[in-house]
């Protein structure tokens, strides 16, 4: 991850402010204070409201993977920004005493030009209107404008701006000029709002009617808060079904959403995260037709984040329908996750394959693979915990399909089936 200029000063002041604290303590008490190296991912900092020596670093409280608007060889229809601005809502997993948004410009061909950008709290659940009182202006290296080239990534300067957990926060972006996206996250599950004109800080959003507003993620890529050091992180790698398709717009129904607020924290206080790595369509091995596979994206989406200690892994429905992939090697894919992941001492819980019965995916053979992955997933004793979420949602008169009331396509539940199955996680999984 880069460090740009404002965060290292944001840090070292930080930095500076705990030696003081700590050389008064010591001149009183004559007991020694040890400090962690200050970096942008491990500082010991003292922050407003945290304590004098309260250990604090960025950790993500929000992300989203982005793929190519070219979808199973398929062009997507996406909306293109001119004069306009974007507001984009988002649930932020962690709270913290300040926060960083990083945008990114990948899979991308062009230069992505941002005329203004800030960052405020959402007023309520639904709506555009935001907190006035937050809002804040978004710098990237101290200037206001940015212009970010095809395939790079930026983290913002540091915002003074507390966040509590499970609240949304809200970005606003003005493009000056025409923007025609190439990449995307397509279920946002969050309605986003578009204006004409420059109006990153205005409290509401003057609405056009239904074409100015879309569900997709855009160019926000990651919030990142700083939390208490001893933060942990789980990140649910799979498909459509781990990113919510089917959920309802501005419910945090996704099931990852839903473990979020199950468990906010450890017993011990440890604050806990869930973050979102689910991709539509996304397949874990055999194609990079609906973004970048799982096993190529691990090391971005789950590896390289700081304070992971478990990743949930539920995908590969994608490759038996798609691909027709052959059992054997869809579980080589888990060994390989399981083994890469393992080696850098995160946790990996496996979820079996939801039942496909009734959709566009059940075939015979589809059926006999997805029965073969599963009973691997549970007999192998490979993955630390099984996630059996096929039984939370399987029909008790046809276990080969997803009871009728969990579901409208026979393959993603709705949002009551997606609470089920993550009122169905063992909390103290976590705890070990």
């Amino acid at each position: 991850m880069r460090t740009d200029r404002r965060a290292l000063k944001f840090i070292l002041t930080a930095g500076i402010v705990c030696c003081l604290q700590t050389f008064i303590c010591f001149t009183a008490s004559a007991q020694p204070a040890e400090r962690s190296p200050a970096t942008s991912n491990n500082t010991q900092a003292a922050l407003p409201g945290t304590g004098p020596i309260a250990a604090r670093k960025w950790v993500d409280a929000w992300a989203v993977s982005y793929l190519p608007t070219t979808v199973n060889g398929t062009p997507q229809v996406v909306p293109a920004f001119s004069n306009q601005t974007l507001r984009l809502n988002m649930f932020l997993k962690l709270g913290g005493s300040a926060l960083r948004v990083k945008l990114s410009n990948r899979f991308s061909t062009q230069p992505l030009v941002i005329g203004g950008a800030h960052v405020a709290l959402r007023r309520s659940p639904t709506g555009s209107e935001i907190v006035p009182e937050t809002d804040r202006v978004l710098t990237f290296d101290g200037a206001k404008t940015l212009k970010l080239e095809p395939g790079k990534e930026i983290w913002s300067d540091p915002v003074d701006l507390a966040v509590k957990q499970h609240e949304d926060l809200t970005v606003s972006l003005f493009f000056p000029e025409m923007t025609k996206p190439e990449a995307f996250h397509p279920v946002g599950l969050k309605m986003q709002y578009l204006a004409a004109g420059d109006h990153c800080g205005d409290a509401t959003l003057v609405s056009a009617g239904m074409g100015s507003r879309t569900t997709m993620y855009f160019f926000v890529s990651d919030v990142q808060v700083m939390a208490p050091t001893n933060t942990r992180i789980i990140v649910a790698l799979g498909d459509s079904i781990t990113d919510g398709a089917a959920s309802a717009n501005d419910a945090n129904g996704a099931w990852p959403d839903v473990l979020s607020k199950r468990l906010p924290a450890l017993p011990d206080g440890t604050p806990v995260g869930v973050i979102n790595m689910g991709i539509g369509s996304n397949r874990l091995l055999t194609s990079d037709a609906a973004g970048p596979a799982g096993v190529k994206r691990l090391e971005d989406d789950v590896l390289s984040r700081p304070n992971v200690s478990h990743m949930i892994l539920l995908e590969g429905i994608n490759d038996i329908s798609y691909e027709q992939v052959p059992a054997e090697k869809l579980i080589a894919a888990y060994e390989e996750v399981i083994d890469t992941a393992h080696a850098k001492g995160i946790k990996v819980f496996g979820a079996t394959l939801l039942p496909i019965q009734n959709s566009r995916k059940d075939t015979p053979a589809n059926e006999a693979t997805r029965q073969a992955v599963n009973k691997w997933i549970r007999e192998a004793s490979r993955f630390d915990a099984v996630l059996d979420f096929e039984k939370v949602v399987q029909d008790p008169q046809n276990p080969l399909r997803i009871r009728k009331e969990l579901t409208g396509d026979y393959v993603h539940p709705n949002t009551e089936g997606y609470r089920l199955m993550a009122e169905s996680v063992p909390l103290e999984l976590f705890t070990k």
